[in-house]
C-alpha cells in the first residue's frame, strides 16, 4: 500500500519560529474545514500554557478554504511557530465508512507517522481538545516497548466496545490523544492493519478508527492518567486536568452548548477564552448543519433544567446574532 504517493497532494509550510530551543514537540491534527476553528483554539492553548516549549504543528487536512489557510498562517505568525498543512487526496480512503461526526478526516492522523519517519514521538490531538496548563509531564512520558500511550475511555465505553470487538483483558482507550512512537508504529504497519480491519468488517467498527486501533494495538499500549485526555470533568480534580476533551455534542462553538447538560460552570467559558486568542476570535456560534445536529440541539433544550429560560435565550440569540 503506497500510502504517501496515493494520499499526499501538497504541503503548505508556515514557518515563523524564531527560536532554536533544544526540544521540539511535534503535535498533529486531522481536520476538514469544519474543525479548523477549534483546531486553532487547541494550538493557541498549547502555546499559551507552554511558553518555554518549541512546538511544530502538523495538520492533515482536506478542502480547506483560502480564508482558513490565511488564518492558519496568521496563527503561526502570532505565536511564532511552525505549522505544516498536508493536503490530502481522499480518493484512496473513499471505500472506508464515515459518519456525520466521524468524517473522512478521522483517518488522516494515521498517515503522519509515515511522513515524520525520522522523528521519535508524535502527539496526536483531536481538534476539540484544549490544553489548560503546563504539559511538561505529558511530553516527558516514556512508552518503553509500547507503540502508543493513551488514556482509558469512560467505563461504559470500555464495557460496551470490548464486548463488541470481542476483546478480553483489554482496557478500551479513547483515541483523542495519542502519544505515538513513530518507529514502532511504522514497523508494526499500524495504519495498514487498521485500514484492512475496517474494510473487512465495516459494520463491526462503530467508532471506526478508534475501535480498530483498540483491536490492532491491544497489548501495545502504555495507559496514561485521565488528566491527559479528560472527557468527564466530574471524574477528576479539575485543577489536575491538563487536556480537556470536548468529546460530546453539542460542541462549545455550537449555538446549543450554553444550554446543554454538558455545559457547566467549569467548562462554560474555557473554549471561548482560547478561541479569542486566535484569528477566529470574531466567529459566531455555529448553527446545526444537518438533521442529526438539530435533534441534538432539541435534546439539549429539553434536558436543560431551566427549559423556558433556555428557550428564551435561544430565541434572543437568533434575533440578535444571526
Amino acid at each position: 500500500m503506497d500510502i504517501l504517493n496515493n494520499s499526499l497532494k501538497n504541503v503548505l509550510k508556515y514557518q515563523y519560529s524564531n527560536t532554536q530551543k533544544i526540544s521540539n514537540v511535534h503535535i498533529a491534527y486531522g481536520i476538514d474545514n469544519n474543525y479548523a476553528r477549534c483546531m486553532a483554539t487547541s494550538i493557541a492553548s498549547f502555546c499559551i500554557n507552554n511558553p518555554n516549549l518549541q512546538f511544530t504543528f502538523h495538520i492533515m487536512a482536506d478542502r480547506l478554504t483560502l480564508n482558513t489557510k490565511n488564518k492558519i498562517e496568521q496563527l503561526a505568525k502570532d505565536y511564532k511557530i511552525n505549522i505544516y498543512v498536508y493536503e490530502i487526496n481522499t480518493n484512496f480512503l473513499s471505500t472506508l465508512p464515515t459518519q456525520i461526526h466521524l468524517p473522512m478526516a478521522t483517518y488522516f492522523r494515521f498517515i503522519l507517522p509515515l511522513i515524520l519517519k525520522n522523528e521519535k514521538l508524535l502527539y496526536y490531538i483531536d481538534a476539540d481538545i484544549i490544553c489548560l496548563q503546563n504539559a511538561d509531564e505529558l511530553f516527558d512520558i516514556k512508552l518503553g516497548s509500547n507503540i502508543i500511550g493513551a488514556v482509558p475511555d469512560l467505563s461504559w465505553m470500555n464495557k460496551k466496545r470490548n464486548k463488541a470487538l470481542n476483546l478480553t483483558e483489554h482496557t478500551y482507550f479513547n483515541a483523542g490523544m495519542l502519544v505515538i512512537d513513530i518507529k514502532k508504529w511504522n514497523e508494526f504497519k499500524t495504519f495498514e492493519k487498521v485500514i484492512r480491519a475496517i474494510q473487512s468488517e465495516p459494520k463491526k467498527f462503530r467508532y471506526l478508527d478508534q475501535d480498530a486501533l483498540n483491536l490492532i494495538l491491544t497489548k501495545h499500549i502504555q495507559y496514561l492518567e485521565t488528566k491527559f485526555n479528560c472527557i468527564d470533568t466530574d471524574s477528576i480534580n479539575k485543577n489536575d486536568i491538563v487536556l480537556l476533551h470536548f468529546a460530546a455534542h453539542p460542541k462549545p462553538w455550537n449555538i446549543a452548548f450554553p444550554i446543554s447538560k454538558i455545559c457547566n460552570s467549569f467548562n462554560k467559558s474555557l473554549y471561548s477564552y482560547y478561541e479569542k486568542q486566535t484569528p477566529w476570535k470574531d466567529s459566531k456560534l455555529e448553527m446545526p448543519r444537518n438533521y442529526k445536529e438539530m435533534k441534538l440541539y432539541a435534546r439539549a433544550l429539553k434536558h436543560n433544567k431551566n427549559y423556558l429560560k433556555s428557550i428564551y435565550w435561544f430565541g434572543n440569540y437568533l434575533i440578535n446574532k444571526l
